[in-house]
């Protein structure tokens, strides 16, 4: 099981894989459909960044929480964490909208930048598989 400093680890790791891969989408779009294409995969990006890093602080939330209330016969999930939960994908919702339906800007570049998440966590997985196989083989 990996301790909480390589479950960190892994988490600033592909927080900067999506921002590396939404360099290069943005950087790619700009140049194949231009600079509002360009506009549109970095707003994508910083989507899809904020929304993985709150997710993160939210499950950290929620096992603090659990942990908290360990041994209890039940656990109380105060409102204030569901409403931060649906709260995170109202506002990426009304801001996707706003930058599809008012700005107009391209829906596929902005579309590449908001799934950024899963190409950086294969290569999370790639990572692990060269540099992390001591842990694995301890075992």
């Amino acid at each position: 099981m990996a301790t909480d400093a390589e479950s960190r680890a892994v988490e600033r790791r592909i927080e900067r894989f999506i921002l590396a891969l939404g360099a290069a989408i943005t950087m790619s779009a700009g140049i194949g459909w231009g600079i509002r294409a360009a506009e549109a995969a970095a707003i994508g990006t910083a989507l899809c960044w904020l929304n993985f890093r709150w997710l993160r602080l939210g499950a950290d939330g929620l096992v603090r929480l659990g942990m908290a209330q360990a041994g209890r016969e039940t656990v109380r999930v105060p409102r204030s964490v569901h409403a931060k939960f649906f709260g995170r994908l109202v506002l990426l919702l009304v801001v996707a909208y706003v930058i599809l339906a008012w700005l107009r800007l391209p829906a596929i570049a902005f579309l590449c930048g908001v799934v950024a998440v899963v190409p950086a966590i294969l290569l999370e997985l790639a990572y692990e598989l060269k540099h992390g196989q001591h842990r694995w083989n301890a075992s």
